[in-house]
């Protein structure tokens, strides 16, 4: 199939004259780019295909180390063999390979090199839009320009009469904005105290749902201070997240960092735990509260975590009213991210609107309900040929009824 597309690629490019549809012509010049740009980003990376690993420094002179760790390389090569998403051998570090060294069993090795397989191929697609970006600007700046703009643009960089904003400048005006509410804002806890309870991809992914809620959190008109409690440098999250925000250790950074916990930070009496297995439901937003968001992922452990320390350390909790303003969809679960979290938050606190502030709730979770009035998250439109429960109504008395009305809904 890759080569018939190919060979069409190379007629349509001898041929001008073809006449083919705007689809095809995107589908040509974008395989052709990519196979031109990959090519040169793997010349370009071709001096790091010949970097092995550190066994060494990865086993620490452990000969019971040293040994797994060739199996595990054999293995990797073995399944990038057999075409299964595994990343170049110049892609994983030795870090990675010390997180391989961990894992217990094949399925978890395998997921996370499945992981890894993804990480490399979105910042191969990053590198060809940054390429394909800058030869779209060398050619519009190489491009000769109307003569009808010649009083709005000028020859020394295409520069205009317009005062430029600078991304730093931008920065400084954010950051600003942040140490202004260190002064006069109401505060906000993060917990980072579950680092233990989440496994190195669980926590790369909340790393980047923090580094999101900082960002969502700066560019409010009225944005919190923010208190990263429990957080310890050393691990995994605080790794991750420095990696995202490399200048948040500075003294300078509009961000607090408490190695202790919250307790010993703020009032007990204060303190409310945001949690989706509480009993208490947020109606009023308070505004001198001090709300605490619990940093976690939980994608394998879904234990209710939150509540049991909130419980322990004797914390109000309270929860959103999700099923008093939302329908949700089947199969959908409630699980909200930190930044989405941090932004309905933002809007309660402004407007005091729970209608509003739960618009950041993604719809695919939502029951969705079209314009005739039915429900399409509940039967997806499915085709009625392969849709197989309604044969299951054959069994029951009133079956007759109740395929017509099926037969209906897949008509409609």
């Amino acid at each position: 199939m890759f080569q018939i597309f190919q060979n069409c690629c190379k007629i349509a490019l001898k041929r001008p004259n073809l006449k083919l549809n705007s689809l095809n012509k995107n589908l040509i010049e974008k395989n052709v780019f990519n196979r031109k740009y990959s090519t040169a980003i793997k010349v370009e990376n071709a001096d790091l295909d010949n970097k092995e690993p550190n066994i060494d420094l990865i086993t620490k002179d452990d000969p019971e180390l040293k040994h797994k760790l060739k199996v595990l390389m054999l293995e990797a090569e073995v399944m990038r063999q057999d075409g299964r998403a595994v990343p170049d051998a110049s892609f994983i570090r030795d870090d990675h390979w010390s997180e391989l060294l961990k894992l217990p069993s094949m399925s978890a090795r395998r997921k996370y090199l499945t992981f890894l397989f993804k990480l490399q191929k979105k910042k191969e697609n990053e590198q060809l839009r940054k390429e394909k970006k800058r030869i779209e600007r060398e050619e519009y700046l190489n491009s000769p320009k109307p003569e009808d703009n010649s009083h709005i643009i000028y020859g020394l960089g295409h520069n205009n009469i317009f005062l430029r904003f600078y991304d730093t400048t931008i920065n400084q005006f954010l950051n600003h904005k942040l140490i202004q509410a260190m002064q006069f804002g109401q505060k906000l806890i993060v917990d980072c105290g579950f680092e233990k309870n989440m496994v190195t991809r669980e926590n790369i992914n909340c790393a980047k749902q923090l580094m999101l809620l900082f960002s969502d959190n700066r560019n409010d008109d009225d944005p919190f201070d923010l208190h990263f409690c429990n957080a310890n440098r050393e691990g995994q999250l605080m790794k991750a997240l420095h990696k995202h925000i490399a200048t948040m250790y500075e003294p300078s950074f509009p961000l607090h960092f408490h190695d202790d916990s919250y307790t010993n930070v703020f009032e007990k009496e204060k303190l409310v735990y945001l949690t989706p297995h509480a009993r208490d439901v947020m109606t009023n937003y308070d505004h001198d509260a001090i709300y605490i968001v619990g940093a976690i992922v939980d994608k394998i452990n879904q234990e209710p975590l939150t509540f049991a320390k909130a419980k322990k350390e004797g914390i109000k909790m309270q929860k959103f009213p999700l099923d008093k303003y939302l329908s949700w969809g089947a199969g959908s679960g409630k699980s909200l991210t930190l930044n989405q979290v941090l932004s309905i938050l933002l809007d309660v606190k402004r407007t005091n609107d729970w209608k509003y502030a739960l618009r950041h709730v993604p719809k695919r979770k939502l029951f969705n309900v079209d314009q005739t009035g039915k429900a399409s998250s509940v039967l997806r439109r499915l085709d009625p040929q392969t849709f197989s429960r309604p044969r299951q109504y054959q069994k029951n008395n009133n079956k007759n009824s109740r395929l017509i009305k099926t037969k209906t809904l897949f008509e409609d």
